[in-house]
């Protein structure tokens, strides 16, 4: 199958490449002229350069391609304004989607994340799924639930299998090493520094991310649909923890990890899809996953 991918060059987007090539698919890369290529020129078949919220470069992406990854998103434009957050992300991702349709694209596989979900239901009991109500609380967030409603609805008007795919905080080692997740803290730990850090969340490894991605390709089950992909929650401490652990330093570590999540990603789709196609062991990495991740990060400082 010949796929074309958005955000080729960054970190969810080189893993997917590589899991694409690896499994038999050729992929047709969009990147930015200054966007770095040799760490994924070797599974790239066809290169396409430009910005996806140019019109001509949307379309010559999707011409004659079967499936479209939509992984990109514009983090300059969300960081300006609003304004052109919608324009540059919002507007330019339902052209992309349109355009597909209009190419005979077959499948459309956005990348959305968790941030579509804030405000939890009363009644849910802290409990999210995918049937959850998407009310967010970042203009990321928003940008994300945006584009999902169309996804279905090109689904219903158009018979065109578009799904959504929701990661949470993403882990693993990036083709940028310091942009790589609590670099900062492995680094420090490592070093015998001090880390004092109350931050927490949910995590899903980028290989998960990248795995689902292509497994969905050519499955028309996964059309008109939503999926989770979260592993669990963890405070960031951890990481560090571990980093201390693997490395032997001395670092001084401020236990500041509470209660735990205020609510809980249901998962039951997502590791259904996954145990369909044979992968038992995505979305249930757990606190190993994170200590294989900062194990090799140390490997590689």
């Amino acid at each position: 199958m010949l796929v074309a991918i958005t955000g080729a060059s960054g970190f969810i987007g080189s893993c997917t490449v590589r899991a694409l090539h690896a499994a038999g698919h050729r992929v047709r890369a969009l990147v930015r002229p200054t966007s770095r290529r040799d760490h994924i020129e070797a599974f790239v078949s066809e290169w396409r350069q430009g910005d996806i919220a140019e019109p001509q470069t949307a379309a010559a992406l999707v011409a004659g391609v079967e499936a479209v990854i939509h992984n990109a998103a514009d983090w300059d434009a969300l960081r300006r304004s609003p304004q052109t957050n919608f324009e540059r992300n919002v507007l330019a991702s339902l052209r992309l989607l349109d355009q597909s349709r209009q190419a005979n694209v077959e499948q459309f596989l956005f990348v959305s994340s968790v941030a579509v979900y804030h405000t939890i239901l009363p009644g849910a009991g802290g409990k999210i799924d995918e049937a959850h109500p998407t009310w967010p609380s970042s203009i990321y967030g928003a940008y994300k639930a945006s584009i999902e409603p169309h996804l279905l609805a090109y689904h219903q008007a158009y018979r065109m299998n578009a799904s959504s795919w929701r990661p949470a905080a993403v882990y693993g080692v990036d083709p940028k090493l310091e942009k790589s997740q609590w670099f900062d803290l492995i680094r420090t730990a490592k070093q015998g520094g001090t880390i004092d850090t109350p931050h927490g969340g949910k995590i899903t490894h980028v290989q998960d991310v990248a795995d689902a991605l292509v497994l969905a390709l050519g499955d028309e089950s996964t059309a008109g649909q939503f999926y989770n992909l979260v592993d669990g929650y963890m405070y960031w401490q951890l990481a560090a923890e571990f980093a201390k652990e693997i490395s032997g330093s001395s670092a001084t570590i401020t236990d500041r990890g509470g209660a735990g999540p205020k609510n809980h990603s249901i998962t039951i789709k997502a590791t259904d899809f996954f145990d369909r196609h044979g992968n038992k062991t995505a979305l249930r990495r757990g606190v190993e996953g994170v200590r294989a991740y900062v194990a090799e990060l140390l490997a590689r400082l």
